[in-house]
């Protein structure tokens, strides 16, 4: 539980760090949102990625763990938005959809990564 806690809190900072770097991107650099928001999601993910393999994890950064916490980013990436797009065709609110995404996501990803990034 405690594993999980820290993944949690891990995201919570890595979410913090992808609003900094995209707003950052988007207001004091000029950069279009969709770019800017790209950019960011690779900052957010390399410092999730670190802090989670020494915190969270307790492992080793390798190249091997960092392609399989990528995919896993990625592919949370497309659920994300096959949830909230699947929310959304369904006539719901948009916050139902964001509502469905946290609570979904970071168990299901939690689980990718002890079971597969750092097994």
């Amino acid at each position: 539980m405690l594993r999980f806690i820290s993944f949690g809190a891990v995201g919570v900072f890595a979410t913090a760090v992808h609003v900094a770097v995209a707003s950052a991107l988007i207001s004091v650099a000029g950069w279009p949102a969709g770019l800017a928001n790209g950019a960011a999601f690779c900052v957010a993910t390399v410092a999730s990625y670190s802090i989670n393999s020494r915190l969270t994890f307790r492992q080793a950064m390798s190249r091997r763990t960092l392609w399989r916490f990528i995919a896993v980013a990625a592919a949370g990436a497309g659920l994300s938005m096959a949830i909230s797009g699947g929310a959304e065709r369904l006539g719901l609110h948009y916050l139902v959809g964001i509502a469905l995404v946290v609570v979904s996501l970071p168990p299901l990803t939690f689980l990718a990564h002890s079971r597969w990034t750092y097994r």
